[in-house]
């Protein structure tokens, strides 16, 4: 037989079923037992054939797709979140297409048109940042599924599942003010980035908090990266009288820091407390172990599934909004400040470069 043309009526007859039945196997019918379902699947192995989803999907006007936008791939926390957002909608039948817009507002729209034209079920998307309050509307208009997550974003009209950046950050900041510091810097991350902002008012109240004057020149900005890190860090540094302890926009960041740290002859966690943003699981074994924000991208990506699927069930039901509780992990990069004898510093109370 020709294994190019191999239809659900050859599958029948060589199964010894109905095509009906042939037809409920393919879809995953839960009416199917499961020695049926083994027997036309043995079928189908033996003959060659091949299911055509797209033009299953396409009969039914369904789709088993869903399309994911992220940031940065590199990230590991969006490794975590996309894993998460695909093992629970595989649960559901749905895969998942997964695109990342490099933080760029045209490609953002581009791969959302595009997604939306290869007839996505759905769409789960990390806005880039300075995303604009009708970014979605089109989408929206058309009624497709929607869920954003990791980003707040203006247009309460969608669904959001996203971390607690501004109790994450207070509670780093307290952290180290508790430890003793008080010249704590704020490093990286894009002015318009609405994480970065609520990041911001965390550091802001903790300071507040503990009587510590606010001192823009201790914050940086930057597109955080391992050498943006590093760049900032010297920023800091030449002050007058640089920090004590820093605050990193994310894990990335963090990382740079500390390698640019000993580049300066300087000992992470005894000369400058250090603590990072999203725990990633390498921070457990950086030298020393870095002190970090957890931000549990696993429950997040569960969550943003969740309610895209809720949505694509129930597209009239009320926008539901999630925020995930965050976890600080004290390591030994934020010890206490280290106090130093006569002549074994500067003025500014930092320890002499070694």
């Amino acid at each position: 037989m020709d294994k190019r043309r191999i239809t659900i009526n050859d599958i029948a007859e060589h199964s010894g079923v109905s095509r009906s039945t042939v037809s409920l196997v393919l879809q995953g019918h839960p009416r199917i037992p499961q020695a049926t379902g083994d027997k036309v699947r043995r079928s189908m192995a033996e003959l060659g054939y091949t299911y055509n989803r797209a033009a299953a999907n396409l009969r039914r006007q369904t789709s088993q797709a869903i399309g994911l936008i992220v940031n940065d791939l590199r990230n590991p926390f969006f490794a975590e979140l996309t894993s998460a957002i695909q093992a629970r909608v595989e649960n559901e039948g749905y895969f998942v297409y997964l695109v990342e817009s490099g933080e760029d507002l045209d490609r953002q729209e581009r791969l959302l048109q595009s997604l939306v034209e290869h007839g996505v079920a759905g769409l789960v998307v990390c806005p880039a940042t300075a995303t604009p309050g009708d970014a979605f509307d089109r989408q929206l208009a058309a009624g497709i599924p929607l869920c954003l997550a990791v980003r707040p974003h203006p247009d309460q009209r969608i669904d959001y599942a996203g971390s607690d950046n501004y109790g994450g950050a207070l509670m780093a900041t307290r952290h180290l003010v508790e430890a003793g510091h008080r010249r704590i810097a704020f490093l990286g991350g894009q002015q318009e980035n609405p994480v970065r902002v609520d990041r911001l008012a965390g550091y802001f109240s903790a300071l507040q908090g503990g009587g510590i004057p606010f001192d823009p020149a201790l914050v940086t900005d930057s597109r955080p990266t391992l050498h943006s890190g590093a760049d900032d860090l010297k920023t800091v540094l030449a002050l007058a009288q640089p920090p004590t302890a820093l605050l990193c926009y994310n894990d990335y960041v963090a990382i740079g820091v500390m390698h640019a740290l000993r580049c300066n002859g300087l000992v992470p966690g005894e000369d400058i407390a250090v603590v990072g943003f999203d725990g990633m699981p390498e921070t457990a074994v950086t030298f020393p172990p870095l002190s970090t924000v957890e931000l549990h991208g696993q429950a997040v990506g569960e969550r943003a599934a969740e309610l895209l699927l809720a949505r694509i069930a129930d597209p009239s039901r009320s926008p539901a909004r999630h925020v995930e509780q965050a976890t600080l992990i004290a390591r030994s990069s934020s010890a206490p400040q280290r106090t130093t004898a006569p002549g074994d510093g500067d003025r500014t109370g930092l320890p002499k470069r070694r």
